[in-house]
């Protein structure tokens, strides 16, 4: 497993370093730290501080000599990146120059074994990114059906997931479900088809992990946070590697943006500008290299000097295209 967690590429890496453009004195949040390998190409680029936020206790162990040679430039924060402005102002900063955003599960937990996220591995079905509260098994053994079903249906955006929550409930009156292979075969057993690019796991495995960590509205509160956070200049960068994390981030900033040619007439009134309103996706030679970079799409804006004022701003989780279940 050692192997593992140092072969572990960092996804659009060459992208992100660009847009920052790491410089002196300048301070940069990373909100999921990881593997660090973004962090530790930051500190190295210029003398600049990162603030690595992670709510994976990992992320810190595993890398913990070199995070100590980088003294007082790296701040390292165990917490969820939705609470992002307290753990900034817990260290007496109020201004930030870049807030980075990789989201989904990292290779550091799809390779562990125990943590119970890969279809791949039989282990407990797990399934947190913290080491707190209810499990993915918690949820197949206990929820209703029509709960279990809407849970697919909405963040696994899996159209067969009433068939699948019924044939969860139906195993777990014989056996409580406790690993990932038992979950996956009932899954298959299910749908009774074969499949071909896509395993049929990916979708229900997606929404499982997506409900019990909270991650989309977790995303939420650190894109509507970001505007207050962010100095004038200041770069918000996040990388998605699904529709449901996209569409947010999409429409947070068709929201709140403006194009840089209307941003350069002045007379902006919107806190971000982009300069390109597609997302950004991994060159054909990165995908080779690294697959799972395949679905990433990275999009980033820069901060204007305009600020929301109370309850201006009408952000909503809904109308961004969160998932409520």
């Amino acid at each position: 497993m050692e192997s593992e967690r140092f072969s572990h590429k960092s996804i659009m890496l060459n992208e992100v370093l660009g847009i920052i453009e790491p410089s002196e004195n300048e301070i940069y949040v990373d909100c999921t730290l990881g593997a660090g390998g973004h962090t530790k190409e930051i500190l190295k680029t210029a003398q600049c501080k990162v603030i690595g936020i992670d709510r994976d206790p990992l992320a810190f162990s595993m890398n913990n000599d070199e995070y100590n040679s980088y003294g007082d430039r790296l701040d390292l924060v165990q917490g969820r990146f939705g609470d992002l402005e307290k753990h900034i102002n817990g260290l007496g900063i109020k201004k930030v120059d870049a807030i980075f955003l990789d989201l989904g599960v990292s290779s550091m937990q799809l390779d562990n074994v125990d943590r119970g996220f890969s279809f791949r591995f039989d282990a407990p079905l797990d399934m947190r990114m913290g080491n707190d509260g209810q499990t993915a098994s918690d949820i197949v053994n206990k929820f209703k059906k029509e709960d279990l079903a809407n849970i697919i249906y909405g963040y696994g955006e899996e159209r067969k997931s009433r068939r699948i929550a019924h044939g969860i409930v139906e195993r777990r009156k014989i056996k409580r479900i406790e690993t990932t292979f038992e979950l996956s075969e009932i899954i298959k057993n299910s749908l009774g088809k074969k499949y071909s690019k896509i395993h049929p796991s990916t979708k229900t495995f997606q929404a499982l992990r997506i409900y019990l960590n909270d991650e989309l509205r977790e995303l939420y509160k650190a894109l509507i946070v970001s505007d207050s956070l962010l100095n004038e200049g200041g770069r918000l960068i996040v990388i998605a590697f699904h529709s449901l994390e996209d569409r947010i981030v999409k429409n947070f900033l068709r929201y709140n943006s403006v194009s840089e040619k209307k941003f350069n007439l002045g007379g902006v009134s919107k806190p971000f500008f982009y300069r390109n309103r597609r997302a950004s996706k991994p060159t054909d030679d990165e995908i080779k290299i690294n697959p799972r970079a395949r679905s990433a799409r990275l999009r980033y804006a820069y901060k204007t000097s305009f600020n929301y004022k109370g309850q201006e701003a009408g952000h909503s989780y809904n109308n961004y295209g969160g998932v409520s279940v």
